[in-house]
């Protein structure tokens, strides 16, 4: 395995040359919306550091479907046009000059890394866990994400490891 350094944007050719779907694996250093009554921590910085194994490049409608049959349901879904933003290639979303990761986790998620910080200070998740705002669930069932680009830090694919700058 060989490590590379890519900026984002150069990430973002080079998955967007690719064909279809991949497994990858990436680190992603997020920033969690928290309630702001009676936190501890409002006004210090909260951020969940996690390592997620999953697939980019897959057709939402394609995985949805495929679930569906798994079920022993009729493959009858059909996406809806996006709420936000334009696809930018099979792997991307661009919405006011952010671009966004299309990811599909495995169940298995997280790597082993799954932690939580405040100020830089590594905290158990049951300090923060009653602050978090709950997240609606995918109405189809299916856990896709989409994570703002700057939050991924680290991407695995095809043997190597590239941390991204810039």
């Amino acid at each position: 395995m060989s490590e590379k350094q890519m900026t984002r944007s150069e990430l973002v050719n080079l998955l967007n040359s690719r064909g279809g779907c991949c497994p990858v694996g990436l680190l992603t250093e997020t920033e969690p919306a928290l309630k702001k009554t009676g936190n501890p921590n409002k006004g210090k910085k909260v951020v969940r550091v996690t390592r997620r194994n999953g697939f980019v490049g897959g057709s939402y409608e394609s995985i949805v479907n495929n679930a569906q049959e798994r079920e022993g349901e009729a493959r009858n879904f059909e996406a809806m046009p996006l709420p936000w933003g334009e696809h930018r290639g099979r792997f991307f979303i661009e919405h006011k000059g952010q671009m966004y990761l299309k990811f599909f986790p495995l169940k298995s998620g997280c790597n082993g890394e799954d932690r939580w910080e405040v100020d830089g200070v590594a905290v158990d998740f049951s300090v923060i866990e009653p602050f978090l705002t709950k997240p609606s669930d995918s109405r189809s069932g299916v856990p896709w994400r989409v994570i703002t680009l700057t939050n991924v830090k680290e991407v695995s694919l095809d043997g190597d490891v590239i941390r991204l700058v810039g």
